[in-house]
């Protein structure tokens, strides 16, 4: 009793108190009350269901527990719980009866569709606990959670309890099933749980079959059911939902609809079992790029058996195969092909008591074979890898003799042949353990190592340094081999040749290291000299050996003078080798990590005088990749530096590229900047007393920062400083000599990419020095973006102008030219120049590139500091003045900026600023991103007079940013505040009269509709909007406003790539990757009504009565539309192909 008094005040005191602190604490009250409910359920039991004196602790939690269920603002974790934790109480009734009557007398108040008698008005009786109605507030969400939850853990008695009734009632199949249906169709509900719980509704079906029968008399999926075709129409449907997990729950439904069919069939006589072949029928219709016809055909099989399913449908295997060229339908397709072998050996074998491999093997290439061998040398580089990657391994299995028989098809040498046959060898090889390989395989093998196809030598280097077992040892002829191979293939081309170069090449190290160390592991228990120890050693030597060799190759190929593929090639398999045979610790790295004893093998290999990987020639040769002009090159070998070499380099080489990086990053070039940026970023966690020099930090003293970080960073700041206070005298000069943008990404990356950095954040004596840097970064990059963005905008606009609209391309142009004129001294020119000169160039380089890497420096920033631990008492080392500065960067950055690239960077810092501050827990914190929507949306809404040349390519950008930043699993109410103010805002009607040249607020309305639409994290939030999102589209369409017309095309071609998918490819007339009309619709029910509706009203306009009739009438729309349903797939259902209505409207 004592426990259950804590429980219910707990519960009072946090339904007192909502924040959302609290929201841990209530789950843990929540799953306190499931667990004694489910353990002490007889002593729970008689304060639920009888007359007590205690029932008034149970009478507090059950009414926190349905407050919980229906509280719209609750955190959804709970609500779900409180779902579950109500049915287990319902559980605690020692009659079945009792419990499901509670049930039935509970749902009504709960379901808004559901009609409420007189009786049920005042609240509903809970065994002999009341819920009073003032608590219950359906709003969608509570059906769901109470369906679910009594679906998880309510017993089978009460589910299929017939109540008394006329006709009497069954919980499962007339209460529940009904709320399913019901969430499913609520566009506002959640499409994954939704479908968990229907999905959860048919096991529980199936689990009940025999209760159910008893119950109902009869067949629950008979052929022409109700029922039936509901639950067919739903798996159907939504088959291919673009919600994540949704078509795992469709699948597994689906299976378990069969399954139920198939029962009752057995149980009540039925052999024709014509279901599986209404379904096999609508999978043939099905166009065959369809995903959602592969999973049916894996039901379907068991059932139906793979010899009948191929003589309905002969075109299988193509199909089948046709499916593995795209990556998209790989997966679906080599489950379905696995499925088919297993159902086809087993009934060749039923057959037969005994049956040769070789007999089964010729059964399997008499279906398979002719389009199996076509696939493996076919030309396409996708359906070859993945037929041998996914469906040429099971078949040696299921099929062992099958080897000879595809042996003997590629006996060619054309490179096809040749590809297909070593893809062969490299399965079989695996399955087999050791291959045993004549003198004839191995000089065919030699052949297509030296081939000129890409694809044939990776696949022989593949067969060389693979095996069954990494402890496998190389011989002596197969490193042979790797020696001749890899030298001439360092420079090519293709990057993925180069990745999987190395990964194979990775593979035959593994070999080697393992085999040592097996070897040495043998030599320790073992200590008497023999023959097989000698033949180890021998191969140990040639291990140690070949990676010295290869060491060589690598660093002889990162000189200077080699091209770029090389010297990649080289840092790539440089990289295999120290991850392979250093014992360097990777914390990040969940494995991968080196063998414990690698220790014992690296020592047995330096007293041999090898593997001297961190020599001054290593480090050297890695240290002129930091210089190189490419990303890629520069990154790898900075890599590889801090995490495997030494922190000490040596003293002279440090200094020198120190000394070269403060100058790159002063480089007016974006290459050298980022070239000197990447050295910096390498040094920072190198430092020592040679670079930390006053001399070499431009100080006259040593630096007082208690950390070396510090002090690095502080001297990056006060450069920044120096450049700013250079541009703000003369920008021309500036663009030239001292530029901003190296600078800082240099800090950008040195703040935010080291792991000690941060670390270092964190010590509470140097989070003082930390929060001090903080504040000036934020403040001199904010004075940086203000010159720069008064610069290009040539400090004539108003304060309310600037607030509202972006300088145009020709204003920044006159900006400039200004500039540069009075930066030499020059008169004013009467004509334009038409190409842009060298002074113009830099400084637009200038500009827009700082204000991409501000805006990426603050997001990260906010990201890496924001949600780090502080102690209690400290301030935050990014203080809320500080946020706000941050944000009032971000703002104008965005509000005030043309150039795509810059307004790009900028919104991608600004989606970490704003995703930070909509998860923390400090309230003042989550305010400022709503803040901002809300003064962007008020900024839309005012009548601005400005051109619409001029909306800024950043307005749009400010509010998908900051809906982005929301929680997925939250209900999302910013992006749905925005997208309504946003479809009231587009709704209001624009007069005849209104200026065509002018920014309308409607038009910059659909404009950010259409940016929310094509941003890519939104899709499953958007999908409750779809069907308002249209009809505003086909309304706009037909809007007096050119702009407006314009701005409604752009939405519809992105609510159709939204709706129907990507074309394939640029020569597709329509999208592979489409939904039929039954899906389409079944997921956006009211979309069928508005779709139809505008046809019909350019039908009823065509074949109206007046002096008009027989005349043309342009409906703006139409076009819209049946472009829209002629990118619909065919349907899969031949009978309904005219229930869109178009069949029915007058001719």
């Amino acid at each position: 009793m004592k426990l259950l008094q804590t429980v219910a005040a707990t519960f009072d005191l946090l339904l007192q108190d909502s924040n959302s602190s609290q929201v841990e604490w209530h789950y843990v009250t929540i799953k306190v009350c499931l667990h004694l409910f489910k353990r002490m359920s007889e002593e729970i039991q008689p304060l639920v269901w009888e007359e007590t004196d205690h029932r008034e602790m149970l009478q507090k939690i059950l009414r926190s527990l349905v407050h919980t269920i229906m509280d719209q603002s609750a955190c959804q974790d709970n609500r779900l719980l409180a779902g579950t934790t109500v049915s287990m109480m319902v559980n605690t009734a020692a009659e079945v009866e009792a419990g499901a009557k509670t049930i039935w007398a509970f749902y009504p108040l709960i379901n808004l569709n559901a009609q409420r008698t007189e009786e049920h008005k005042g609240g509903c009786q809970f065994g002999a606990l009341w819920i009073p109605a003032f608590i219950l507030n359906p709003g969608g969400l509570d059906t769901l959670v109470m369906t679910r939850g009594l679906l998880t853990c309510c017993k089978k008695e009460i589910l299929t309890c017939l109540l008394d009734g006329t006709p009497p009632k069954c919980l499962l199949l007339d209460v529940l099933f009904p709320a399913v249906l019901d969430v499913i169709e609520d566009p506002t509900s959640y499409p994954y749980y939704s479908y968990q719980v229907f999905s959860l509704w048919l096991q529980r079906v199936r689990e009940s079959l025999d209760d159910l029968w008893k119950v109902k008399e009869s067949l629950l999926l008979d052929d022409n059911s109700e029922l039936l075709q509901k639950l067919s129409k739903i798996v159907w449907n939504n088959a291919e939902s673009p919600t994540e997990g949704v078509t795992d729950f469709v699948h597994s439904s689906f299976r378990i609809l069969l399954e139920i069919y198939s029962l009752e069939c057995d149980q009540f006589g039925d052999p024709e079992r014509a279901l599986f072949r209404e379904y096999l029928q609508k999978v043939i219709f099905m166009p065959w790029e369809a995903r959602a016809r592969y999973f049916a055909l894996s039901a379907i099989l068991p059932h139906l058996g793979p010899q009948k399913v191929l003589e309905i449908y002969p075109d299988l295997p193509q199909h089948l195969f046709n499916c593995l060229s795209t990556n998209r339908l790989c997966p679906v397709a080599s489950d379905l092909y696995k499925t088919l072998l297993g159902l086809q050996r087993k009934a060749w074998t039923e057959v037969e008591d005994e049956v040769s491999e070789e007999h089964l093997a010729h059964k399997w290439s008499s279906c398979w074979l002719p389009t199996f061998s076509s696939a493996l040398t076919s030309s396409d580089p996708f359906l070859q890898s993945n037929t041998s990657s996914h469906l040429l391994g099971r078949t040696l299995r299921v099929f062992p003799a099958s080897y000879a028989l595809l042996a003997m098809r590629f006996g060619g040498r054309d490179a096809s042949q040749l590809r297909a046959w070593v893809s062969l060898l490299n399965v079989q090889k695996t399955l087999a353990g050791d291959l045993l390989t004549d003198e004839k395989t191995l000089k065919r093998l030699t052949f297509c190592l030296f081939s000129k196809e890409e694809t044939v030598r990776l696949a022989a280097l593949g067969f060389l340094c693979s095996a069954p077992k990494t402890s496998q040892v190389l011989s002596e002829r197969e490193i042979q081999l790797l020696k001749e191979f890899l030298p001439l293939n360092l420079s090519c081309d293709s990057s993925s040749f180069r990745q999987l170069l190395q990964s194979t090449v990775k593979k035959a190290l593994v070999r080697m290291r393992d085999s040592s160390l097996a070897a040495l592991r043998q030599w320790k228990v073992n200590q008497m000299e023999s023959l097989a120890r000698k033949d180890q050693e021998r191969g140990l030597l040639r291990a140690v050996e070949f990676v010295d060799w290869l060491l060589q190759l690598c660093t002889a190929s990162l000189m200077p003078s080699s091209n770029y593929q090389r010297r990649k090639t080289a840092l790539l398999l440089l990289a295999a080798i120290l991850e392979t045979f250093t014992d360097t610790w990777r914390p990040e790295r969940k494995k991968g990590q080196p063998p414990r004893n690698m220790a014992t093998l690296l020592c047995w290999s330096r007293n041999k005088g090898s593997w001297d990987f961190f020599s001054t020639g290593n480090t050297l040769a890695l240290l002129s990749c930091l210089q190189d002009s490419t990303n890629e090159i520069r990154d790898l070998a900075s890599e590889l530096l801090n995490s495997y070499f030494p922190p000490d380099l040596p003293a002279s080489a440090a200094v020198a590229l120190f000394g070269w990086a403060l100058e790159a990053i002063s480089s007016p070039r974006v290459q050298d900047s980022e070239a000197g940026a990447a050295v910096m970023k390498t040094l920072l966690p190198k430092l020592d007393r040679h670079i930390l020099k006053p001399p070499l930090l431009e100080t006259e003293k040593e630096p007082s920062m208690p950390c070396k970080y510090l002090s690095f960073l502080e001297h990056l700041l006060n450069l920044l400083r120096k450049h700013f206070v250079m541009a703000s005298r003369d920008l021309l000069q500036a663009a030239h000599t001292t530029p901003i943008h190296g600078v800082i990404l240099a800090l950008r990356r040195c703040l935010l990419e080291e792991p000690e950095v941060v670390s270092s954040m964190l010590e509470a004596q140097k989070m003082p020095h930390w929060r001090l840097l903080f504040q000036r970064l934020v403040r001199t990059v904010r004075d940086i973006s203000n010159l720069l963005l008064s610069v290009l905008q040539s400090h004539q606009a108003s304060s309310t102008d600037q607030h509202a609209s972006s300088p145009s391309f020709a204003d920044m142009g006159n900006a400039i030219r200004s500039l540069i004129r009075l930066g030499k001294g020059l008169e004013e020119e009467e004509e334009d120049m038409v190409l842009l000169s060298e002074d113009h160039s830099l400084i637009l380089t200038c500009c827009w590139v700082s204000v991409k890497e501000i805006g990426l420096l603050l997001g990260g920033l906010t990201e890496k500091v924001l949600p780090q631990p502080v102690s209690g008492g400290c301030e935050p080392l990014l203080p809320l003045q500080v946020v706000h500065m941050a944000s009032k960067v971000f703002q104008d950055i965005l509000l005030k900026c043309r150039h795509w690239g810059a307004v790009e960077g900028c919104s991608m810092g600004f989606t970490k600023f704003c995703t930070t501050l909509l998860n923390h827990p400090s309230p003042e914190l989550q305010t400022i991103p709503r803040t901002m929507l809300t003064q962007g949306l008020a900024l839309l809404s005012s009548s601005r007079g400005s051109s619409i040349t001029r909306r800024a390519a950043g307005f749009p950008m400010l509010f998908l940013c900051i809906v982005t930043g929301e929680d997925p699993a939250s209900s999302r109410p910013l992006l749905t505040h925005c997208i309504q103010t946003l479809l009231a805002l587009a709704s209001q009607p624009i007069s005849h009269s209104s200026e065509q040249t002018v920014d309308l607020p409607q038009v910059s309305a659909v404009h950010v509709l259409q940016t929310l639409v094509r941003g890519s994290n939104l899709g499953p939030a958007l999908q409750p909007h779809i069907t308002s999102l249209m009809v505003l589209v086909l309304q706009a369409l037909s809007s007096p406003s050119w702009a407006m017309r314009n701005a409604a095309n752009q939405l519809f071609g992105a609510l159709s790539v939204r709706l129907l998918g990507q074309k394939w490819s640029p020569e597709d007339s329509r999208a592979k990757d489409g939904v039929s009309p039954e899906a389409l619709f079944g997921r956006h029910v009211h979309l069928r009504s508005v779709l139809l509706g505008e046809l019909t009203l350019a039908v009823e306009v065509s074949v109206s009565e007046g002096p008009r009739r027989g005349t043309f009438h342009l409906c703006p729309s139409l076009y819209a539309v049946l472009t829209f349903l002629a990118k619909l797939q065919p349907s899969g259902d031949t009978q309904d192909r005219g229930d869109f209505g178009v069949t029915e409207m007058p001719a």
